[in-house]
C-alpha cells in the first residue's frame, strides 16, 4: 500500500501546485514569431505568418495570410516548355497583410484563449476571364489583381509550453469589399526572449 501511494505521488507531484510556486505565477510576456498552415474557404491552401508582440493580457499582431490553389495544369505545362524562363507565375489567390490588437485570456496557467482585429489590405488574384476566353494555345493565362481593405479578426487557442513555445489552433477571418472568407489553421508560435 506504501508503494502505492508513494508512486501515485511521484506520478501527481508535477501536476500539483507546490505551496512554493503559488505565489509564481507564470509571465508569458514576449516577442513571438508564428507559422500556421490550415485549411480556408474556396482555396487549397492556407498559410499565415508573422510576429506578436505580448504583454500582459494584451497583443499587437502584425501578420500576413496567404489562401491559394497553386499552379494551374496549363500553367505547369506552359511553363515545363519554357525551362529557362524565370517567370512569376500568378494563380488564384487571396493574400492579405494585417495589423491587428487583441487581448488574451488565460486559464489553468499554460492556456489562452485570444481574441484579435483590426486592419488589413486584400489582394484578391482572379483569372481574366474574357482574355482566357479567347487566349491563343501559345498565350499565357491572365490574372486580374484587386486591392482593398479589409477587417480581419481571429479567435485562438494556446497551449504555452514555456515562454519561448507555444503551439495552437486558430479561427482566422476577413471582411472586406472584394471576398470576405474564414479559415482554420494550426501551428507553432516561437518566442524571442
Amino acid at each position: 500500500m506504501k508503494k502505492i501511494i508513494i508512486s501515485l505521488g511521484l506520478l501527481l507531484c508535477p501536476f500539483v501546485n507546490v505551496l512554493a510556486q503559488k505565489n509564481k505565477d507564470l509571465s508569458f510576456d514576449n516577442l513571438y514569431f508564428f507559422m500556421q498552415g490550415g485549411v480556408i474557404d474556396d482555396y487549397k491552401t492556407f498559410i499565415q505568418g508573422g510576429a506578436y508582440l505580448q504583454y500582459e493580457n494584451h497583443y499587437f499582431r502584425l501578420g500576413v495570410a496567404d489562401g491559394t490553389d497553386g499552379r494551374s495544369e496549363d500553367q505547369k505545362r506552359f511553363h515545363k516548355s519554357h525551362n529557362n524562363c524565370e517567370c512569376n507565375v500568378d494563380v488564384r489567390a487571396l493574400r492579405t497583410f494585417n495589423l491587428e490588437y487583441g487581448k488574451i485570456y488565460r486559464f489553468f496557467r499554460r492556456q489562452q484563449i485570444s481574441f484579435s482585429s483590426g486592419f488589413s489590405i486584400v489582394t484578391k488574384i482572379d483569372p481574366d476571364v474574357i482574355f482566357n476566353q479567347n487566349r491563343e494555345p501559345w498565350e499565357e493565362e491572365k490574372f486580374k489583381k484587386r486591392t482593398t481593405v479589409g477587417l480581419p479578426y481571429e479567435l485562438r487557442y494556446s497551449l504555452m509550453i514555456n515562454r519561448g513555445i507555444g503551439i495552437g489552433c486558430s479561427y482566422y477571418g476577413n471582411v472586406n469589399a472584394r471576398k470576405s472568407f474564414n479559415a482554420m489553421s494550426i501551428g507553432v508560435a516561437l518566442g524571442l526572449f
